[in-house]
């Protein structure tokens, strides 16, 4: 039985500290080091990421080369997208996802023309889509246009296409399925392309509609580090760095000594725009190849502008790859995404108990650190012929290691079980934190008796 002294009144304050730290998140120092947490995981496990949903992705890109070889600025006019989108068409994918929104009419005026026919050509190309039975999800606002200040999809796109919500709050960094906007509830285009996804391939059950998508937990996206095979097909990689296991765990701990680490390459296939301009009969072969049934998400690397995402593995990429990833672990995983855990009020609490589950656990494990810190600070009580007890003194690196050993367990257990990792950095920085005062007295009584009996030592 470990035995120690009653916990004084400093340590019973320094355990409500901790709690209240835990629960409160001043500063939000704990959930920086949650997100760490799940970034390093995610670095982790990304050299083992299935490639199910890589198979049937394609990213293409309107890029700043694009522009200057049209001669033309962005947005994109009208004109230049019915364009790329027709020749799009002409490749038959299974399913294409727009990432643009299209709030505003800036049709040119064009001479002798009635006005607005440009973007009337762009939603007759639209048309085409669904006459071709190629279902077609342009980005959505979420919001209504009737009310003051609100923009959102033109009439004449929204009626040739279906919405795919791409602006949302409330999650964090979580990537919700579907969310309840001003016009209803909006699927977002991962959890919509997946639909058609699943038409053509077996899946497990689906929420039977938006409403339904918006009450199942949001997604905690995981990514892939290994580029697509395909992708030397279409583009160079020479300058493509994929780093190894090692320097991307380097790169999680010690972020603060450069982006080294991340890869720069995307994990999704990845076409530009200029790739759907090739006239040679083979090379048109090989996007037809690349694009035929695939599901297709079409955004923009345009200098300046913001829709950005940020990848634990790759930095900032265009915000269209984060549709991209989430549509690949929906493939991958079906409903068995990675999510948070839930909450107290997820569990039939009352409302305001937003604490998470999670959290709890985490006291539970603080609690044990404090015990075994409680244990290593208790003299050695030396026992008496008529005290039958079994006292044990615990060692430090014993008790470091249990505390190792259940982070391990706890951090098994969420993942196996769909569920994104405890604060294993925190936790593991604040256990070498209490233990490292009985760490280095052991190191430093180590090194002194190997100068007691070294051949030069006090005994001679």
């Amino acid at each position: 039985m470990l035995t120690f002294s009653r916990f004084p009144l400093r340590r019973l304050l320094f355990g409500i500290t901790l709690i209240l730290v835990a629960l409160l998140d001043p500063l939000g120092l704990a959930s920086s080091t949650d997100d760490a947490s799940s970034r390093w995981l995610n670095r982790l496990m990304a050299s083992w990421y299935a490639d199910d949903g890589q198979r049937q992705v394609v990213v293409v890109l309107i890029d700043d080369d694009y522009l200057k070889r049209h001669d033309a600025s962005w947005p994109l006019p009208y004109s230049e997208q019915s364009k790329l989108f027709k020749r799009l068409l002409a490749y038959k994918p299974g399913a294409v996802f727009i990432d643009l929104l299209y709030s505003h009419d800036h049709s040119r005026e064009v001479p002798g023309q009635p006005p607005r026919m440009e973007s009337q050509v762009l939603a007759n190309v639209f048309e085409r889509y669904r006459q071709q039975g190629i279902p077609l999800v342009v980005a959505n606002s979420g919001a209504n246009r009737d009310t003051y200040r609100a923009v959102n999809t033109l009439p004449r796109l929204a009626q040739a296409s279906t919405p795919g919500l791409v602006d949302w709050s409330g999650f964090g960094n979580q990537y919700p399925l579907a969310v309840a906007s001003e016009i209803g509830p909006l699927e977002t285009p991962a959890m919509a392309l997946y639909r058609q996804y699943c038409r053509q391939h077996a899946c497990a059950q689906l929420p039977a509609d938006a409403q339904s998508a918006a009450r199942l937990p949001a997604m905690t996206v995981q990514w892939g580090v290994h580029r697509s095979p395909l992708q030397a097909q279409v583009s160079d990689l020479g300058d493509c760095n994929v780093p190894g296991l090692l320097d991307q765990l380097l790169q999680a701990v010690f972020w603060k000594l450069g982006n080294s680490a991340q890869s720069n390459c995307a994990y999704s296939l990845t076409l530009s725009a200029q790739d759907l301009e090739v006239t040679a009969p083979e090379d048109q072969a090989l996007i037809r190849k690349l694009l035929q049934g695939k599901l297709v998400l079409v955004g923009a690397r345009i200098a300046g502008t913001g829709d950005v995402t940020l990848s634990p593995l790759h930095g900032k990429l265009p915000g269209v790859y984060l549709h991209a990833m989430a549509l690949d672990n929906l493939i991958d995983w079906g409903l068995d995404y990675y999510r948070a855990t839930p909450s107290l009020a997820d569990l039939g609490l009352p409302a305001n108990w937003a604490v998470d589950v999670l959290d709890i656990v985490e006291l539970l494990l603080l609690g044990v650190i404090a015990y075994l810190k409680g244990a290593l600070d208790a003299p050695l009580l030396t026992p008496s012929m008529g005290d039958r007890q079994l006292r044990v003194q615990l060692k430090p690196l014993t008790a470091w290691a249990m505390v190792l050993a259940m982070l391990t367990g706890l951090s098994a257990f969420l993942w196996f079980n769909d569920f994104t990792p405890a604060n294993v950095l925190g936790l593991l920085l604040l256990s070498l934190t209490l233990f490292s005062a009985r760490l280095q007295a052991l190191s430093e009584n180590k090194h002194q008796s190997r100068l007691d009996f070294s051949p030069q030592g006090p005994h001679r």
